[in-house]
């Protein structure tokens, strides 16, 4: 899904393994199930507070034990906008309306609804060891949402909310997604959510943002039930996980804004109070690095890394920025992509983290170890957390191979030694055989078959993927000073090295 076209028009929730929360999701709300069903009109309180004639401490009589009325939803949804009014200091400008579709309906309508992703994204997936050969990124993506989705915000129409129910007739809403996707809302009115980005790991840094402080407001309004506010629980079917086929992987990078999100925007208010979020969302931070460690927002912001081509006649790069997504134009006819238009990604730290959790090389059970109030998943690794920004630039040759260069910065030479060692247990998670100094083949037997070879130099690790050993010179030619030290590296791993081969775990699942 290309970032420089992709403006975030949905926002949405899931009942995954940490209940209910967001996910966030490119354009392509316009098909949504039940999107002329209701309209936003404006508001005219400005009192804090005060929503559509309802005030955040006032009673209401409801009762949510079988489902809620029309006119019961309007009560709730009212006086939910204005104790999140209270909270965040911000008005509503419009009324936010609540369809309610079913999830067959949903199931229905709602392919492709996450966006669509190219052949650059499934280049970019395989280098995170996420998706492998034999997957397709957008049917993984569409798992991922189309058996899990309790909700989501469009902006489509002025702004609504949709609630995906198994039982439509039946008016059933969790709290903790009604106030998640209204936070969406006011977001919508105040600031804007969609933005365009350049690469994954930005998408996942503005998300953490906006999913961060939708969780954050979703937690203090949780905290608040039965304590400074009386609150309604509506019964709901409880879903639980999706599939036993959803790629945890791919759930995993994409959670991250969920997770870590919270924390990061906790960070920002110690800092300076709601104003010093409202400032981010003028100077978003970059790289989910950035969320993962707040403190590195927003004064350490990715290393820029390029890649010299050096590639043979029959490689190319190729994905122009600005094209349609697989480079080829409408008529189908190949776009050539020059050095300097052709589109390259940035895997970022969640993603890198997340392929070795993926692969067994992180231990099953460490992400769940996460502290802290604001937290749900722990992303910090010793093998990822010195990252300090990459680049992927995709190749691909006139059969359709495709290839890769992968070039990975870090805070220095031993971060880098460290992320180097668990990239090669990575490739023994796929049965390599290491043909020469840090070059391997992976047999056709596993998930990311192919030649890769790894170099490091002083604080920067290469790799290179291609279909063969033959043809890695011709994705990407070594220069001497790497072939030394990949030699020099593949003889003796350093102690950063066995210390983080201490964390490593049986394979996942």
């Amino acid at each position: 899904m290309h970032g420089r076209a992709a403006a975030l028009l949905a926002v949405l929730a899931i009942a995954l393994l940490a209940g209910c929360s967001g996910l966030p999701t490119a354009p392509g709300a316009d098909g949504a199930p039940g999107e002329d069903d209701a309209s936003a009109r404006e508001l005219t309180d400005d009192e804090l507070g005060l929503v559509d004639g309802y005030r955040w401490n006032e009673s209401i009589a409801v009762d949510g034990s079988d489902g809620l009325s029309e006119a019961e939803l309007d009560a709730v949804v009212a006086r939910a906008m204005a104790r999140i009014e209270r909270d965040r200091g911000l008005n509503f400008e419009r009324t936010v309306p609540v369809d309610v579709v079913s999830r067959a309906e949903y199931r229905e309508s709602s392919s492709g609804l996450f966006g669509s992703y190219d052949a650059v994204d499934t280049v970019a997936w395989r280098a995170s060891f996420i998706v492998g050969d034999e997957g397709n990124v957008t049917a993984a993506f569409d798992e991922l949402y189309g058996s899990s989705v309790a909700g989501y915000y469009t902006s489509a129409g002025g702004g609504k909310i949709v609630i995906v129910s198994d039982d439509p007739d039946a008016v059933r809403i969790d709290r903790s997604t009604l106030v998640h996707e209204l936070v969406h809302a006011l977001q919508d009115q105040q600031f804007g959510i969609a933005r365009a980005t350049d690469t994954r790991d930005e998408r996942l840094a503005w998300n953490g943002l906006i999913e961060g402080e939708a969780n954050y407001l979703m937690q203090r309004y949780d905290a608040d039930c039965g304590a400074a506010f009386e609150c309604v629980d509506v019964s709901t079917d409880g879903r639980g996980p999706a599939s036993e086929s959803l790629n945890m992987g791919l759930y995993l990078t994409t959670f991250l804004p969920y997770s870590d999100g919270p924390a990061f925007v906790d960070d920002l208010h110690e800092r300076g109070g709601w104003d010093a979020v409202d400032r981010a969302y003028e100077n978003p931070p970059t790289s989910t690095a950035q969320i993962i460690h707040p403190e590195r927002y927003p004064d350490d912001p990715p290393r820029e890394v390029t890649v010299t081509d050096r590639s043979d006649g029959e490689w190319e790069r190729f994905g122009a920025s600005g094209s349609d997504e697989d480079g080829s134009g409408e008529s189908g006819e190949t776009v050539e992509s020059s050095e300097s238009d052709a589109r390259t990604e940035r895997l970022g730290e969640a993603s890198l983290f997340a392929g070795l959790w993926h692969n067994g090389v992180i231990g099953y059970q460490y992400p769940f170890s996460a502290s802290g109030e604001h937290t749900i998943y722990r992303y910090e690794h010793p093998i990822t957390d010195g990252w300090d920004g990459d680049v992927l630039v995709p190749y691909r040759d006139g059969d359709g191979r495709t290839g890769y260069v992968l070039r990975t910065a870090w805070t220095n030479a031993s971060e880098a030694t460290a992320f180097r060692g668990g990239y090669e247990r990575l490739l023994d998670s796929q049965n390599a055989t290491e043909v020469s100094a840090g070059v391997y083949r992976v047999p056709e037997s596993a998930s990311f078959t192919g030649a890769y070879r790894v170099t490091r130099t002083d604080d920067v690790v290469t790799i290179v993927h291609a279909p063969t050993v033959d043809a890695l010179d011709g994705v990407h030619a070594p220069t001497v000073a790497a072939a030394e030290t990949a030699a020099r590296d593949s003889v003796a791993a350093s102690p950063v090295e066995s210390d983080a081969a201490g964390a490593a775990a049986p394979a996942n699942g």
